[in-house]
């Protein structure tokens, strides 16, 4: 591998095309010019090579000028919810010893009120409507004339084994950590992304995922480094626009997590769009269960579609299932991309015989570096250049790769190791269920007793016993959960991701709290033993 850049991607597409759009009416011309002068105001700054720079934007075309201009600068983008609170915005700039900070006045904000200022932070560029009252120690400039009358500096040297970004983890089995990716761990997931899909100039991507999201980066940099279009087609929120925008801007492809889908599926009549432009579906951010995966395919008959697995700790992507493969390998997330190598193991490390669950880990060079200022925990997870994911899952006898879970989510029952992914997809497959999630809680007998919560679209399920007696036609019993509760939402990060462990934490306070209240009930009865004569 040689010195690879990932600004250098989006130049070479501005070099083959200036005039074509990049995002919106945006120019590739027009996007790398504008980058290069923040990265010129970033030196002047104070933002030096190998120095971090948080920025905290999403859904606009400043996200792609402060991205690829932090990295022109030489610098490392440490990519920030725009949602933060003070707390967590404080923590993170801490943690990462960022020097500049890339947000909207109403992060920036947050700043003036914390009561101590991250060590390092210098500058602030705002998006939007200006600042004031900051201490004097912060340089405060406004991004737009930062982009405008910057020195154009549109390569500062950066790149290959250097860091490119700091990506922190969504925090759902801990603290987030802060993931260090190489400019060559992401320019090979990219690359590799773009001969599976095989992506070109032509494609117009529907962009609904979070930017600042892995995930979204990774969509990002693939479709600018072919020289895509870029769509801000707004949130599935609102799906009936995602739809619409669809439609109107002819867009060829739409990646998205799970719950991006479902809320799709619930348009009443998704064919009075004309969806026939798009060619291809990216799924990743989670399992979709094999009921959701065919009414994706019902709805866009014409697309193919390509379920995905990774991990920001892969720069997004190890593994993807070919679309010519869905109804073979339904419930699989496929085979590994160009470059990684992958396979499940026990708890010492040994390979597992197919159709055995086991560690999933992988190699490759888009693996990270490591978790930024953690030692221990890097440890823990790369071990001889090998990533211990942490996910639980098995490969077939074709070598295709299928996820029971997260080690932590495993549900032991009866002395039984349980995926809860297999049942949610059984549960999932009924008619009128929505979502579900499914959770061990502590049980005396048992160890841990099964609980599925599902969320309806109708009420033809609402029958637990309904639920249970499916289960069972499908799985052995002790897979069989114990209870069923409908339940109006489920929990998910701002990413999109099902927070098994919001789930899991509610049921056992909700558990303690019916136990003490139990406890103080008996205590308060009278006693109505006959008193002795």
């Amino acid at each position: 591998m040689g010195n690879e850049k990932l600004h250098r991607l989006l130049l070479d597409s501005a070099e083959r095309d200036p005039d074509a759009p990049a995002y919106g009416a945006v120019l590739y011309g027009g996007l790398t010019v504008r980058a290069a002068r923040l990265a010129g105001t970033l030196r002047n700054a104070g933002v030096r090579r190998r120095t971090r720079v948080a920025v905290a934007l999403d859904g606009c075309e400043e996200y792609l000028v402060a991205y690829y201009g932090v990295l022109m600068a030489g610098a490392t983008v440490v990519p920030l919810s725009p949602e933060t609170r003070p707390a967590n915005l404080a923590r993170t700039l801490e943690h990462s010893e960022s020097v500049a900070l890339i947000a909207a006045g109403s992060v920036i904000r947050q700043l003036s009120a914390m009561d101590r200022l991250p060590v390092r932070l210098r500058a602030t560029l705002t998006v939007g409507a200006a600042e004031s009252g900051l201490p004097r120690v912060i340089d405060s400039i406004d991004f737009v004339t930062a982009e405008q009358d910057g020195a154009e500096l549109f390569d500062a040297g950066a790149g290959g084994v250097e860091l490119a970004t700091v990506s922190y983890t969504s925090g759902t089995t801990g603290p987030p950590k802060g993931v260090m990716l190489s400019h060559r761990n992401l320019v090979s997931n990219v690359r590799s992304i773009i001969a599976y899909l095989e992506l070109h100039a032509e494609d117009r991507l529907a962009m609904v995922l979070p930017y600042y999201y892995v995930y979204g980066n990774s969509v990002l940099h693939t479709h600018l480094a072919v020289g895509g279009s870029i769509v801000h087609a707004g949130s599935v929120a609102f799906p009936i626009r995602v739809l619409q925008a669809i439609s109107d801007e002819h867009c060829t492809g739409l990646s998205g997590v799970p719950s991006t889908f479902t809320s799709l599926l619930r348009v009443r009549d998704p064919g009075a769009f004309d969806l026939s432009s798009l060619r291809y579906l990216t799924q990743a951010g989670g399992p979709m269960t094999p009921e959701v995966t065919r009414r994706v395919r019902a709805v866009f008959p014409d697309s193919k579609l390509f379920v995905m697995y990774g991990q920001t700790e892969a720069s997004a992507r190890l593994t993807y299932l070919p679309p010519h493969d869905l109804d073979r390998k339904i419930g699989s997330v496929g085979v590994p991309i160009s470059g990684v190598a992958l396979s499940v193991v026990d708890e010492l490390g040994g390979p597992v015989p197919s159709g055995t669950v086991g560690e999933i880990v992988a190699s490759g060079p888009n693996v990270m570096i490591g978790y930024l200022g953690d030692p221990v925990a890097t440890g823990r997870v790369l071990r001889r250049g090998v990533l211990h994911t942490g996910d639980m899952g098995y490969l077939d006898e074709d070598g295709y790769l299928y996820i029971s879970g997260r080690n932590g989510d495993m549900i032991s029952s009866g002395g039984h190791r349980i995926g809860p992914q297999e049942i949610e997809n059984v549960v999932s497959a009924l008619p009128g269920v929505t979502e579900c999630a499914v959770v061990g809680v502590e049980d005396e007998m048992l160890g841990q007793r099964i609980v599925a919560l599902v969320v309806l679209r109708s009420r033809e399920c609402a029958d637990s016993r309904l639920i249970q007696r499916a289960c069972l036609a499908k799985l052995p019993r002790f897979k069989v959960p114990s209870e069923v509760r409908v339940v109006a939402e489920l929990p998910h990060s701002d990413r999109g991701k099902l927070l098994r462990s919001a789930v899991r934490a509610q049921l056992e306070n909700e558990m303690k709290a019916a136990h003490h209240l139990r406890t103080v009930a008996s205590l308060r009865k009278p006693d109505r033993r006959q008193a002795p004569r």
